[in-house]
């Protein structure tokens, strides 16, 4: 991938219920294909440990130390801190004081709803008081809906970015990743979205194929997949733009030791 460059990222929200997971494989994995993603989860296992040509080692933040060695082994890794283990991984950042230096960039998504926004701003907050330097911090607006303008539909954010967050994160170009019926699709793929919309099957021609052969199950599974590839272009597209925002401000920039 044109400037690529190795980074370290982290995607954490002291909040459960902001798609980490899901832009950690789709937003960062897809587009990071030298990457580890350390999946950092306890209860079940990720949606992400499914897609096939993602490798993913899945650890509990109570095995803090032997994050920290993959921190300091790696180059280029992406560390999905689960609703279930943020707040665990977070204390154990303020006793490995150096852990939280080794990352190049921390992502931290949101959504609309309320609780959300509030608690995106609490991880912010928390984020600064830890010593972070804002340049590192990148809210991503996800599960945009319609046509709003992200200063309307994530008002709290957008307020705080303004005044007390001005400087406690690097907040433009805004990553936004749109709401689409085929982050849910998608889980029964096994696939990424670059994947998924990548995907060169001919859909009109097993459609005629099932048709002609009478095979209702195959008719159905030849539209699902047309509805699926339609949708996770769509995505696909949007992804591309998000990702190429949020690493805007770091483009032509080596990783720093």
């Amino acid at each position: 991938m044109k400037h690529y460059h190795a980074m370290k990222i982290c995607v954490l929200n002291l909040s459960g219920n902001v798609g980490k997971t899901t832009l950690a494989a789709h937003l960062l994995g897809a587009f990071r294909p030298n990457a580890k993603i350390l999946s950092v989860e306890s209860v079940n296992n990720t949606d992400a440990t499914q897609i096939d040509s993602l490798t993913i080692e899945e650890f509990s933040a109570a095995r803090f130390r032997d994050i920290y060695r993959e921190l300091m082994m790696s180059d280029d890794l992406i560390v999905d801190v689960g609703a279930s283990n943020v707040t665990v991984f977070m204390e154990e950042l303020i006793k490995y004081r150096s852990a939280a230096g080794e990352f190049d960039l921390i992502v931290v998504p949101t959504v609309p709803a309320d609780k959300q926004q509030k608690d995106t701003i609490a991880t912010i907050e928390w984020l600064h008081r830890l010593g972070i330097a804002g340049r590192k911090i990148r809210v991503v607006f996800n599960q945009h809906q319609g046509s709003d303008t992200i200063d309307r539909m994530y008002a709290h954010i957008m307020g705080f970015a303004l005044e007390d967050g001005k400087d406690k994160a690097h907040w433009m170009p805004a990553p936004v990743v749109t709401a689409n019926d085929v982050y849910e699709l998608i889980k029964a793929t096994r696939m990424t979205m670059a994947e998924l919309a990548t995907d060169p099957t001919d859909w009109r021609a097993r459609r005629h194929e099932a048709r002609a052969a009478g095979d209702m199950d195959a008719l159905e599974l030849a539209m699902d997949g047309q509805i699926a590839h339609d949708l996770g272009s769509t995505a696909y597209a949007n992804l591309q733009q998000a990702y190429s925002d949020l690493l805007a401000p770091y483009a032509g920039t080596a990783r720093r030791a």
